[in-house]
């Protein structure tokens, strides 16, 4: 029970990245002033809640529940409001009620890229795949600047790819995968996450430039400062992996004698045999 309350206090989580929404650049209102009291109310349960049992956690919940609807009321169409609303029952598992209220935003403001986010994560978790794929593609349009949501994409494709090839007659999303991770590692080119994942996406599809794949764990390898030895071995590895694809056999022969994790070791084997019988045809 602790364990599922405790996904309510992650809401924290998104309060720090509320400057994201773009739309809020009018003075301070009495109403927004408000709104911060329930937000700092939210913090408090946060900062608290390990003090308290289950059930005074769940009538701190419900009062927050009870201050949005009233502030709501006086303010329905506050769109800072309505998107913490829903963030809020979405953490407290209120799926439906969460629905509800980015539905109605989205009615009221259709061009905001956390809504159609949102609304997508939703339709995931009820198994509405397809349906959610045009809306991820939506909050790409809206705010193509912002990382997060092509990195979102880019795992969208790869997770339910099985059920997405349904709709992929042309066999494009596989590319379109691969440059959603790019053009993350483009944006926010000092996120070691996200330029991780776009050079990891260089072995998930067939046509993807092998001279780019080592260029991007090259990066990963030379512009992110001291990893831990495993990590190291890890970056080492994929780059011979690359090396590999260009038949370079000597040149990843030499760099996987330098990979020692024992968790690499089969598959580093694996490669050396590869690489040895390439340099020796």
């Amino acid at each position: 029970m602790r364990a599922f309350l405790y996904l309510l206090f992650s809401l924290s989580i998104f309060l720090n990245s509320i400057i994201c929404l773009k739309c809020f650049a009018d003075s301070p209102r009495i109403s927004e002033i408000e709104l911060s009291k329930i937000v700092d109310q939210q913090k408090k349960i946060f900062s608290e809640s390990n003090h308290w049992s289950d059930e005074e956690l769940i009538r701190q919940a419900e009062k927050i529940v009870k201050k949005y609807e009233s502030y709501l009321v006086e303010n329905p169409k506050d769109l800072n409001a309505l998107l913490l609303f829903g963030k809020f029952l979405r953490k407290t598992g209120l799926n439906e009620d969460a629905t509800k209220i980015f539905l109605k935003v989205d009615k009221i403001y259709p061009s905001i890229a956390v809504v159609k986010q949102e609304i997508g994560n939703i339709l995931v978790e009820q198994g509405k795949v397809i349906e959610a794929f045009p809306l991820f593609l939506q909050a790409i349009r809206l705010e193509p600047d912002e990382p997060i949501y092509h990195h979102n994409l880019g795992s969208f494709i790869y997770i339910f790819k099985d059920t997405l090839k349904n709709i992929d007659r042309e066999k494009n999303l596989g590319l379109l995968m691969h440059m959603s991770f790019k053009e993350a590692a483009c944006l926010n080119p000092s996120s070691f996450d996200y330029q991780l994942r776009y050079a990891q996406s260089f072995f998930d599809v067939n046509h993807s430039s092998p001279q780019e794949g080592l260029i991007a764990w090259n990066t990963l390898l030379n512009e992110f400062g001291e990893r831990t030895p495993s990590e190291n071995d890890y970056l080492k590895f994929n780059k011979a992996r690359m090396l590999m694809d260009l038949k370079r056999f000597r040149d990843a022969e030499f760099l996987l004698q330098s990979v020692r994790s024992k968790s690499l070791l089969k598959g580093k084997n694996a490669l050396l045999e590869k690489a040895k019988r390439g340099s020796n045809p």
